[in-house]
């Protein structure tokens, strides 16, 4: 038993900081999603039945999704790349249990789409 919580401690703090880097994943996440039905938009778009009658809000709103989906997408790549990447070059600390629990920044959007539909 001390042998299994002993290894479980070099896992639990990569899966905390994914687990919190995973809140803007799903910010990422949900925009790509938003802008994949909706970016296409534009008012010529209007009144075409065979791009699901865009609203005057989906046009309005690309331009602001299209910026967040790129500014969240650098900063968590920023924060993979810091964390992942620097984190164990600078200490000389393996970088499996941050490799194997890497996963963990999708569950905050899984537990969004479970939840929410």
């Amino acid at each position: 038993m001390r042998a299994a919580l002993t290894a479980l401690r070099g896992f639990l703090p990569p899966l905390a900081v994914h687990l919190l880097i995973g809140l803007p994943t799903a910010v990422v996440v949900l925009c790509a999603r938003w802008y994949l039905a909706h970016g296409h938009c534009d008012y010529g778009d209007l009144r075409r039945r065979d791009l699901g009658l865009c609203t005057y809000d989906q046009i309005e709103n690309s331009g602001f999704v299209l910026i967040a989906l790129v500014a969240s997408s650098a900063f968590v790549v920023l924060l993979l790349v810091l964390f992942d990447g620097l984190g164990p070059l600078r200490t000389g600390r393996p970088a499996r249990p941050r490799l194997l629990t890497l996963p963990a920044i999708l569950l905050p959007y899984a537990a969004y789409a479970a939840l929410a539909g």
